[in-house]
This record gives structure tokens, sequence and C-alpha cells, in this order.
């Protein structure tokens, strides 16, 4: 024997459990990262033409390039090779002697 109280609370509690369901599986499916197409990312790297031709081939205008750099760690891969050289420079020398 159930009352219509009864039932109204059950077909209450379904209907949110069912709404609760939905709006979790619409979420999901919202937030779902696209990854990015692989023509859009090609066609960011493309040059355009220019219209011009050099030694019989086209000339085209690529897309610009940032470049940056740190003195300090350049001074030091500088010095380090002129190191490496110095050393090579004392071993040739060192073969060159003969043993002693």
């Amino acid at each position: 024997m159930t009352t219509p109280l009864t039932v109204l609370a059950r077909t209450t509690l379904i209907m949110l459990v069912l709404i609760a369901t939905g709006l979790s599986v619409t979420t999901a499916e919202m937030a779902v990262p696209q990854p990015p197409s692989r023509t859009s990312t090609e066609s960011q790297n493309v040059g355009v033409f220019t219209g011009k031709f050099a030694d019989g081939m086209p000339v085209y205008q690529l897309p610009t390039v940032t470049v940056i750099g740190d003195r300090k760690v350049e001074l030091a891969k500088l010095k380090r090779e002129e190191q490496l050289a110095r050393n090579k420079q004392v071993r040739a020398k060192a073969v060159a002697k003969g043993p002693a």
C-alpha cells in the first residue's frame, strides 16, 4: 500500500538522479579538450610567395622568428671551447715531441 506522498517522493528522487546524471554527462562532454588540427599547425609554418624568383627558384617570405640568448651562457660556451682547443694543441705538441 503506497500513499500518493510516497509515490511523489520516489518520482522526485528518480527525477533528481536522472537530472544529475544528465548534467554530469553533458559537462564531461564539454570538458574534453580538442587537440589542435594538423592543418592549422602546418598553416602557421608556411611561407608566402613573394612573386619573385632568385636563380630560377621562387622566393617565399617566412614568418618571423624570435631568438632569445643569454650572454653569460654564450661567454661560458666560448671559454669552454677555447679551453678545449688549447688542450688539443698541448696534446698535439706532446705527441710531436715524442716520448721523453
